[in-house]
């Protein structure tokens, strides 16, 4: 029922799929998987082998994994050129979710550069100042260029700062996944509604430019969804992290312990 609710907007990529599974549950364990492993995952959530072999295909000639075969099995991990760019994605999207308000805005560096393009206009986009070279391309750009300390951001700038859709992106991800809140579910199936949650979070994250908390509209939903995300993904560790110890393989049999604490992410 997830995956139906999942596809009723659009399409899930099992490539797409396959990489976020690999961030998530894999690299922490050594970053090396049999494709059997995989295939039973992605067969839970009614995806063919068929497809999970053209998608593990693609991904090899596209250079983001490497293919080891031993004996009839075949095995993959994350290419060299795959590991830096996957890195940083991952701290991205397990990050913790900072609102600053009060006192602690006050302490905050509000250095803004706000540029507003002739393309962009009436949207208007927005980016902090983290270095003089940034800011210097920003100048040299047909742009109008607007820098000090935020001092009132009305509610206007707010909602002309959000891009259709990116709200209700948010509203969706936890409607889709409200059925299986705090749902007892076999380890497998923990495993993939994880796979699940964390991929359509990860989506949204990438698919939309980051609006900034100073700049939320009063009815922004992330700091919501942070925490929807972050309850039910801590919810399905435990069942989700023993199917892994107890039945995922790796090129040496059973897949390694995880050598950092996934219930660490989110905070």
């Amino acid at each position: 029922d997830l995956v139906h609710r999942i596809n009723d907007s659009k399409k899930l990529r099992v490539w797409s799929l396959i990489i976020t599974y690999f961030g998530d549950a894999v690299v922490p364990r050594g970053g090396a998987v049999s494709a059997r492993t995989v295939q039973q995952i992605l067969a839970r959530m009614g995806i063919e082998s068929g497809a999970v072999r053209t998608a593990f295909s693609r991904l090899t000639n596209d250079g983001w994994v490497v293919r080891e075969k031993i004996g009839r099995s075949s095995f993959y991990r994350l290419s060299e050129t795959g590991i830096q760019p996957f890195q940083e994605a991952t701290d991205r999207i397990y990050a913790p979710l900072t609102v600053l308000s009060g006192e602690a805005a006050d302490q905050h560096a509000s250095k803004w550069t706000v540029s507003i393009a002739r393309s962009d206009y009436p949207k208007i986009r927005l980016q902090k100042s983290r270095s003089e070279s940034q800011t210097a391309q920003l100048v040299q750009s047909d742009n109008l260029i607007l820098q000090g300390e935020l001092v009132h951001v009305p509610e206007w700038l707010k909602q002309a700062n959000a891009r259709a859709g990116h709200a209700d992106s948010y509203h969706n991800l936890m409607q889709a996944f409200e059925p299986v809140v705090d749902t007892k579910l076999e380890p497998l199936d923990a495993l993939s509604v994880r796979c699940l949650l964390i991929h359509e979070w990860r989506r949204i994250l990438f698919q939309y430019d980051t609006v900034e908390p100073e700049f939320w509209p009063d009815d922004w939903p992330q700091a919501h969804c942070h925490s929807f995300v972050r309850n039910l993904y801590h919810h399905l560790l435990p069942d989700s992290e023993r199917w892994m110890s107890d039945n995922a393989t790796g090129p040496d049999g059973a897949i390694g312990k995880s050598k950092r604490d996934p219930a660490q992410r989110f905070n």
